[in-house]
């Protein structure tokens, strides 16, 4: 069940040069989906269970995904052009230029769960103090 549209990558494209074959980037939107539900086990379960938002975040993922192939197709990691006596050099980020893959904060946000976003606190009353309040554990 595909998650992400052609629209979607070409609805977050930044730039003029766009890409317009649909084809294509559905192409590209279901490795990136495979590659998720292989990485992030019963993805597709928490979804249809409307866990809050994850289908979002799984879209963001794969258009970002898709959008970072599209950008370095070759897995180009440093390009150099020169025009007379004037050069330029441009790094590509990433381990891995050019590839499909998804970045650490990206899995994040399809492998936490609402709990895991609480924020957690120090009781700094004693134990012995009558306005002791013990934790609540789920």
């Amino acid at each position: 069940m595909a998650w992400t549209t052609a629209q979607n990558v070409i609805n977050a494209w930044i730039g003029d040069d766009d890409p317009t074959d649909t084809a294509l980037i559905a192409t590209w939107i279901d490795k990136a989906e495979r590659e998720i539900r292989f990485k992030v086990p019963g993805i597709q379960a928490r979804i249809t269970a409307a866990e809050v938002d994850l289908l979002e975040n799984a879209i963001d993922v794969v258009t970002a995904m898709v959008i970072r192939k599209f950008n370095n197709p070759q897995g180009i990691r440093t390009a150099n052009t020169a025009t007379g006596p004037f050069s330029e050099s441009r790094t590509f980020g990433g381990d891995d230029p050019g590839e499909l893959v998804m970045l650490a904060n990206e899995l994040a946000k399809l492998t936490a769960n609402a709990s895991d976003r609480r924020a957690f606190g120090v009781n700094l009353i004693p134990t012995t103090s009558p306005f002791y309040v013990a934790p609540v554990t789920s």
